[in-house]
């Protein structure tokens, strides 16, 4: 009887069963009838019929491993990587959170960490989008750790359209590796994408190739092509740009000379210093010796401002590399790293002419760091 019993029981759960199979298979099976307004066409019944979705189909769910202890991401019947809610994801959500940690990182580290988290981070993390969006803290190389992986890697930002990455690369191929052209493509590449530092630092190597150069048509045609790209890089924000078209109008530099534009251009720059740097250190010496057309240009010393880092690759470059054996001179202000290109391309001081310097700026900046103090006329030495 017991044996009887069980298997009605089975009998009538199996029938259940089938029964609740079928109303679900009628539940989803709807008859829909359309009329169709037009002329000699009858009503016509069109059945659809909504297929039941199969549990893997259903989205990602967890499924327990055989010890109890874990569980494992399934999707579409497949196991995703354990424990990484970061797979279930799509492409383009990934991407754009990389963007914005590109975008905000300080460190090469920072993206370089957040790429080792999955194999699909450190695949999405080379995309365009995201190389494209990475700040300039992200491309942060060290001289001592410059290789051709490093070197690939700023390729590839500068390729995805990053300007910064075309300003750091250009910089380190035209000052360091001294190839020229590339190195001048890439800055006029960032230059035509509005990179304010680009244009000032393709106005110092036009200002160069006129140094101790008399005359020439060419020569004139540099210097006039500098000032433009000095007027709209301050135009951009750049305040050594600003204080440089300062000394081209006070000294008629590729520019028509004018005293009082000169004049308050330099104090307009100085002014901003002071606003922007409200916390710089003060003048490591005091003023000395200057004449009352450019005193207004050094009243306020040196301010401290945030050297950049293709400067700070430079100045390691050429500490770890070539001490000059070559005849051609570094720039003296020590935060600089340019170097000439050609012999005598730079300006000496005129006071002592021991120092050189590739633009105004910087012996500005040297003069009130550590030269003012121990520059000495040719004549007393």
């Amino acid at each position: 009887m017991h044996r009887i019993a069980t298997i009605g029981h089975d009998f009538t759960t199996h029938h259940y069963t089938l029964l609740r199979e079928k109303k679900e298979t009628e539940r989803v099976t709807q008859m829909t009838t359309t009329r169709q307004k037009t002329r000699g066409i009858k009503s016509k019944r069109i059945a659809i019929t909504i297929p039941l979705l199969r549990p893997q189909e259903m989205g990602p769910r967890r499924r327990r491993l055989s010890d109890g202890n874990e569980t494992e991401l399934i999707l579409n019947g497949k196991a995703i990587n354990s424990g990484n809610p970061f797979d279930a994801l799509s492409d383009d959500v990934l991407i754009s959170v990389l963007c914005k940690v590109a975008a905000s990182a300080t460190s090469p580290s920072d993206l370089i960490n957040v790429m080792s988290i999955s194999k699909r981070f450190s695949v999405l993390g080379v995309d365009r989008q995201v190389l494209a969006k990475a700040s300039g803290k992200a491309m942060c190389v060290r001289a001592k750790n410059w290789s051709d992986s490093s070197e690939k890697f700023l390729r590839r930002c500068a390729d995805a359209g990053n300007l910064e990455a075309c300003y750091f690369l250009g910089m380190i191929h035209f000052h360091c590796l001294r190839n020229y052209a590339s190195g001048t493509a890439l800055l006029e590449r960032a230059a035509k994408g509005s990179h304010a530092a680009a244009l000032y630092s393709l106005a110092i190597i036009h200002f160069n190739k006129c140094a101790d150069v008399d005359g020439g048509s060419s020569c004139q045609h540099d210097l006039n092509s500098a000032a433009s790209l000095c007027v709209r890089s301050a135009t951009l924000g750049n305040l050594d740009a600003l204080r440089e078209v300062g000394y081209c109008l006070q000294h008629g530099v590729g520019l028509p000379p004018s005293p009082t534009a000169a004049y308050h251009l330099l104090h307009k720059a100085n002014t901003l210093k002071l606003i922007t740097s409200p916390s710089s250190p003060t003048p490591l010496i005091s003023p000395r010796r200057r004449s009352r057309d450019i005193s207004l240009l050094t009243n306020y010393g040196y301010m401290g401002r945030e050297v950049h880092a293709a400067n700070m690759f430079m100045v390691e470059w050429w500490w770890l590399g070539d001490k000059g054996e070559d005849g051609l001179h570094m720039c003296s202000n020590v935060v600089c790293g340019r170097r000439e290109t050609r012999k005598n391309g730079f300006r000496r001081c005129s006071r002592c002419g021991t120092t050189m310097y590739c633009s105004h700026v910087c012996q500005e900046m040297h003069w009130n760091m550590e030269h003012g103090a121990t520059c000495t006329p040719v004549q007393n030495a």
